[in-house]
């Protein structure tokens, strides 16, 4: 038997990716599947943004740029950290990255160390977990219960803190939950966070997918709380742009050259084509970041009042953000088809995928085994049919 990396050896894959990986595979095999499981849009790259990439390879783009990215586009996440957020940072503060996910590897294996522990609220991005433990530190599951609309209750954070703890992980709008922090909330987790020393680390990635006006951020509330903050986001949700690779952190300068080193030796730089392209994304016109929106919202309209029609399904709070929505099956649980079980929202995905041939991401790896995932990033057609589907399987199900 072959001998891994102990820390290699834990990882379990990404559950969203296995569960559109498996989608893939049915649909390949003709089998009509529906996917509600991507992370994804399933709109197009906006022209003017594939264009600046078309130029840049006419004109023969395609070296080596600095591993941490362009000046140009550091200077284009400055001006876009100023513009959205109220921000001031510099280019030397800036590292850009394959993706927000490689950004957020590199300065967390940077940032944290075995005995060192990183909270991170539950339900959350599956990924947080798995980047963590690979540093050697202590993922600290902290749950955020429906209740409470699955937001971290500032006195809960503050019992939980102890001087090993050097980092939290927060992510407003939420995959899975879509979640969104008020400015009050925020205000109220910043006074605990200003009483102890640790690392805040904000992921951004679905900021522009917000239903009920601008996102608020935790370091424009709290401009204390900066020196010792890192934001993560990414252009793959808000410029469709998934496939180009392109992300990026911004914080402290020497927490920033530290990643960039860890970078130089683990991948290079990012796309010398994608990084034109996101220039452009950041700079040219947003007109089609909010034609998106607004469809996304329409969508969500329609996926919370389907969902709520569900028999065993309950959704108390609509998200307020992303395209997700994630529903308590928990009276589902025991219910039976066919001799099999459900025993959590696992083994409902896995059933409804089989039986109806509707792809979702079960709740266990967010930190929420009785919660399933829907994705709405796709057509209300394609929506309409995969509800229709779910409630006639539902409806075979026995206590």
């Amino acid at each position: 038997m072959i001998k891994l990396n102990r820390r290699i050896a834990a990882i379990k894959p990404s559950a969203t990716m296995a569960a559109e990986a498996r989608a893939t595979e049915m649909k390949a095999a003709g089998i009509d599947v529906i996917s509600l499981a991507a992370g994804e849009p399933d709109f197009d790259t906006p022209e003017h943004i594939k264009d600046a990439a078309r130029r840049a390879l006419a004109e023969g783009f395609t070296h080596y740029t600095p591993v941490s990215g362009t000046m140009a586009l550091k200077q284009a996440i400055c001006a876009k950290l100023a513009r959205d957020s109220g921000l001031a940072y510099e280019p030397a503060e800036i590292l850009a990255s394959a993706g927000a996910k490689q950004a957020e590897a590199n300065v967390i294996a940077a940032l944290f160390d075995e005995g060192d522990q990183v909270i991170i609220p539950t339900p959350a991005w599956v990924s947080f977990v798995a980047m963590v433990n690979l540093s050697g530190a202590e993922a600290l599951l902290l749950p955020c219960p429906e209740s409470d609309a699955f937001q971290l209750d500032p006195a809960r954070l503050r019992e939980v803190l102890t001087p090993r703890t050097r980092g939290i992980l927060l992510n407003s709008p939420s995959n899975p939950t879509g979640a969104v922090y008020s400015a009050e909330q925020l205000a109220a987790l910043a006074r605990v966070l200003l009483e102890h020393d640790l690392w805040i680390m904000s992921d951004d990635v679905y900021e522009h997918m917000s239903y009920d006006g601008p996102v608020a951020h935790l370091f424009a509330i709290e401009p204390r709380l900066k020196p010792r903050g890192i934001i993560f986001n990414s252009l793959s949700k808000t410029y469709a742009m998934t496939g180009w690779r392109i992300g990026f952190a911004a914080g402290p300068r020497e927490v920033i050259t530290a990643a960039s080193r860890l970078q130089s030796q683990n991948s290079g730089n990012p796309n010398s084509l994608t990084q034109v392209a996101a220039i452009e994304a950041l700079t040219g016109s947003q007109a089609e970041v909010a034609t998106m929106v607004a469809e996304f919202r329409a969508r969500r309209e329609l996926t919370v009042r389907r969902i709520r029609a569900l028999p065993g399904f309950r959704l108390p709070h609509v998200p307020q953000g992303a395209f997700y929505c994630f529903p308590n099956i928990s009276a589902l649980i025991g219910a039976r088809l066919d001799g099999r079980t459900v025993t959590d929202g696992n083994a409902l995905a896995d059933l409804i995928l089989n039986e109806a041939q509707v792809a979702l991401v079960g709740g266990n790896d967010f930190g929420a085994p009785d919660h399933v995932r829907i994705s709405y990033a796709t057509s209300i057609a394609n929506l309409n049919r995969a509800f229709d589907r779910i409630e006639g399987l539902l409806k075979r199900l026995s206590a």
